[in-house]
């Protein structure tokens, strides 16, 4: 190989600026970057002069291209809502109105550039994350909380609760064995868990079953006040939020020390 770093360096570098189109507008510049959206098209960067700097922004085309498939209103809420802050935070972009954009120094374009482009890209594919696929992703946080917690051997899960009629239609999420009565722990990431929660652990009391229950919630501003309260009234306990690990933490090893 006879490539040295400079050699490769300047070869990307002459690659690269032959992939980027600069376009002048009337206020700025239109910079076509070699970034492929899930359209097949380039993803394009508006640059503006700032003061000390310049303003990448997308104007706007990030969130217009992913509402072509997708109800943003209901796409950008929960879980989701949750990750669309993150990628921003991350690559630190600001979103205003529909507009995402990064402000850099002077002499930091091509930085925002990328930020812009890979942080566009990752908002994207939120458009992927399906109801199912958040619903997995908290079942699998919850799940590895509990194995933080109680081990491997410390629960059963999608339990069904011997002695009840129709068992395997009212199963519990998580069966946390404790030294003294059962405690079932449930996630709820939406309306239809809270209703479907409250209805199993109705049906469980009405069997004189003992035991005592925990809520977990994906994020409890998500599930209407009415679904909430009813749950709360059919439960023993509630945490909040997943991110919530060590109030989770301490409500169970309250339990397990009884």
């Amino acid at each position: 190989m006879n490539a040295t770093i400079e050699s490769l360096r300047d070869n990307l570098c002459a690659a690269f600026c032959r992939d980027v189109a600069v376009v002048q507008r009337a206020s700025d510049f239109a910079v076509s970057l070699p970034i492929v959206g899930r359209d097949g098209d380039h993803l394009t960067a508006y640059i503006s002069d700032q003061t000390a700097g310049w303003r990448v922004s997308d104007m706007g085309a990030t969130l217009m291209r992913l509402s072509y498939e997708n109800d943003l209103s209901k796409l950008l809420t929960g879980a989701r809502k949750k990750l669309f802050l993150a990628v921003l935070q991350e690559a630190g972009l600001t979103e205003v109105d529909g507009e995402i954009f990064i402000e850099v120094p002077a002499d930091a374009l091509s930085k925002g550039l990328f930020a812009l482009g890979q942080g566009a890209t990752r908002v994207e594919d939120l458009g992927l994350w399906t109801r199912t696929r958040v619903e997995n992703t908290f079942n699998d946080d919850l799940r590895s909380v509990l194995l933080d917690i109680v081990g491997v051997d410390g629960f059963i899960e999608g339990y069904e609760v011997p002695g009840i009629s129709s068992s395997e239609n009212y199963p519990v999420d998580f069966y946390v064995k404790t030294p003294d009565i059962p405690l079932y722990v449930f996630g709820v990431q939406h309306r239809d868990k809270a209703r479907l929660t409250t209805i199993i652990l109705q049906h469980l009391s009405a069997n004189n079953q003992k035991f005592n229950s925990m809520v977990v919630y994906s994020d409890v501003d998500d599930i209407p006040k009415i679904d909430a309260k009813r749950l709360m009234n059919a439960a023993n306990d509630a945490v909040a939020s997943i991110n919530d690990s060590a109030v989770i933490r301490s409500k169970i090893a309250h339990r397990l020390t009884i």
